[in-house]
């Protein structure tokens, strides 16, 4: 029968039904049950609605009265089925671990504070294969032994090629090949050969998941730590983890990617010491609260800070208006880009450039100022507010051909030591292809060509990013040819959000022009089938997030009744109504500027 086997596959879907026998509830009364008896990190009803719209088809519950009720064939499809009772977090349990081999307890013993401190970020972390039911685990030991005694560079790479169909590439094994190293299981025997470190040999001799864990423990920052920061009451997602991750990492300005944390996630998970919830929430087991206990961790540094942005050497990049920081920028989008491209070619004036590219980077919200001279920085912006935002610096060259073929890299570290900053952005047209290999390798350069640099700012002002997302523009994880693929998919995501208002807007005109139809009224169901009838696919949440945005009091142009919207203003008016909201914010931001203006002069 198909709901037994959504069932069998889904969660909290025959769940529903045990809990409507003791009488109707309301989707947010279940919402409520999913999050505190069976851990699902849900934040809106919709997972809830889209199974007990699953479950009124097919005959098992009806809707009404704003609350779900269980229908006879519900009672009876209940009778024979299996319910999944919430797991017990085992908080009481006492565990026994497994000691460590001796090769790992060396590793453990070895973890002051200095040693903590020294580990590696493990920003880039790639296991071939897959991560489910244990195959990370399998896959790192099947890459140790190939190791034993002894693999060459090329070997390594063919071998990855292989045995994992995925894997194909010469990057992707490299890739493979590092993350090896980053994890502590090899190590390099010569300039053209590995070998697994005498900790992956014991693990793999012992097959004990415990010394795997211990071993990448040693190696890499917020890897034991997760444990401690899963076991709250309020269970962060990867997401909230990849943002405190910055806590546990010091010699790294920004946090870790989602990525970088799933790869952690998914090895805790191989090893027993975290249980998934659900896609983003996981939850320290016993085994993982008790292994926790046994290692030396490094603290979070809650109140960790950035160089303060006033101490570097002049300029207030706090908002002031200290002279030589970059005013707020009002010229518009297409003039700032223009400049900045044309500049990139005027090879006889390379400070407009660098003067270009500080207000560029001025525009997309990271205020700075230009410097230039020899034996410093051509430019400084600051990256985020308050107290973690964080200097980059910029060095900026120009090319009358397009590319540049003569630039050193030496020297730019000092630089960046003098003004505070940990990364730095290389501005130009375009790179030759060595200068470009050596700055992509350069884990604190970033490659920005002037002509992605331009793109971004004109498209500020039709798809705006956060400088969130613009931390792409700037991240020197990303090679330069990678950097615009990742900003247009925001771009694209940014695009499909104003098409998708738009939609709504225009389907509940049409439904409250249908004289057929009473009110004009529509439920979440109909209007996502009125859209995949136009050709969007779009999951529930995205579309109640829209619907709530054009029924919010700063739009008003939907009206909402429970779980049903009606329009109550035609798609011209939507449109008057969102273009104003921009028009307000000058507004205010001019008498704002002018209100500054005349208290600095009252005050002279």
């Amino acid at each position: 029968m198909l709901v037994g086997a959504l069932h069998c596959n889904v969660r909290f879907v025959g769940e529903v039904l045990d809990a409507l026998t003791a009488g109707p509830r309301t989707h947010e009364q279940l919402l409520d049950l999913a999050r505190e008896e069976f851990s699902l990190q849900w934040d809106t009803p919709a997972p809830v609605r889209d199974r007990t719209s699953w479950l009124a088809v097919t005959g098992m519950v009806e809707l009404f009265d704003r609350h779900v009720h269980v229908t006879d064939a519900g009672r009876r499809l209940l009778a024979g089925i299996t319910l999944g009772r919430p797991e017990p977090d085992g908080t009481d349990a006492v565990v026994q671990l497994v000691p460590p081999a001796r090769a790992v307890a060396r590793l453990i013993e070895q973890l002051d504070e200095a040693a903590l401190r020294a580990r590696g970020d493990g920003a880039n972390l790639y296991i071939p294969g897959t991560s489910a039911n244990g195959g990370a685990l399998d896959s790192l030991q099947v890459l140790i032994e190939a190791s034993i005694p002894s693999i060459s560079d090329a070997e390594f790479v063919r071998f990855v090629q292989s045995t994992f169909p995925k894997a194909q590439t010469v990057a992707t094994a490299r890739t493979a090949k590092d993350a090896l190293k980053a994890l502590g299981l090899i190590q390099r025997t010569s300039s053209q050969s590995w070998t697994a470190t005498p900790a992956a040999v014991a693990w793999v001799e012992s097959g004990e998941p415990l010394d795997l864990a211990r071993t990448v423990h040693a190696a890499i920052a917020f890897f034991g730590e997760v444990l401690g920061e899963l076991d709250t009451s309020d269970r962060p997602t990867t997401g909230t983890l990849a943002e405190r991750s910055v806590h546990y990492l010091p010699n790294r300005e920004k946090p870790l990617s989602r990525s970088a944390v799933n790869t952690r996630l998914n090895l805790l998970e191989s090893c027993g010491l975290v249980t998934r919830l659900s896609q983003t929430a996981y939850r320290t087991t016993a085994l993982g609260r008790a292994f926790v206990a046994s290692l030396p961790c490094f603290q979070a540094d809650d109140s960790m800070s950035r160089t303060p942005a006033n101490t570097i050497g002049g300029p207030n990049l706090d908002g002031g208006s200290t002279s030589g920081t970059t005013p707020e920028i009002t010229a518009p989008a297409s003039n700032i880009a223009m400049e900045l491209t044309s500049a990139a070619r005027d090879s006889g004036n390379w400070k407009r450039l660098e003067k270009a590219a500080v207000v560029a980077l001025g525009y997309l919200g990271m205020p700075g100022k230009h410097v230039g001279g020899s034996g410093a920085v051509d430019g400084q912006v600051r990256f985020g507010v308050g107290a973690n935002s964080r200097i980059l610096a910029i060095e900026a060259k120009t090319s009358a051909s397009g590319r540049v073929v003569e630039q050193s890299l030496f020297g730019l570290a000092e630089h960046r030591a003098e003004i505070g900053a940990h990364v730095h952005l290389l501005i130009g047209p375009g790179f030759e292809r060595r200068i470009l290999k050596e700055a992509d390798d350069d884990p604190q350069i970033a490659v920005i060509e002037t002509g992605l640099l331009a793109e971004v700012v004109r498209r500020q002002e039709q798809t705006p990013l956060t400088l969130a997302q613009l931390e792409l523009l700037v991240d020197p994880a990303l090679h330069a040819a990678e950097r615009e693929d990742a900003l247009r998919g925001h771009w694209e995501a940014q695009e499909l959000r104003g098409q998708l208002e738009y939609a709504l807007v225009d389907i509940l005109n049409v439904e409250a022009e249908d004289p057929l139809e009473e009110g004009g009224w529509l439920d979440l169901t109909s209007i996502r089938r009125e859209l995949r009838t136009r050709g969007y696919r779009v999951g529930s949440d995205a579309v109640v997030e829209a619907l709530e945005f054009l029924a919010s009091d700063r739009i008003g142009v939907l009206q909402r009744s429970e779980q049903r919207y009606r329009c109550t203003a035609s798609v011209h008016t939507a449109g008057q109504r969102i273009r104003a909201l921009g028009h307000q914010w000058a507004a205010a931001a001019e008498l704002h500027q002018r209100t500054r203006s005349s208290g600095e002069a009252a005050r002279r």
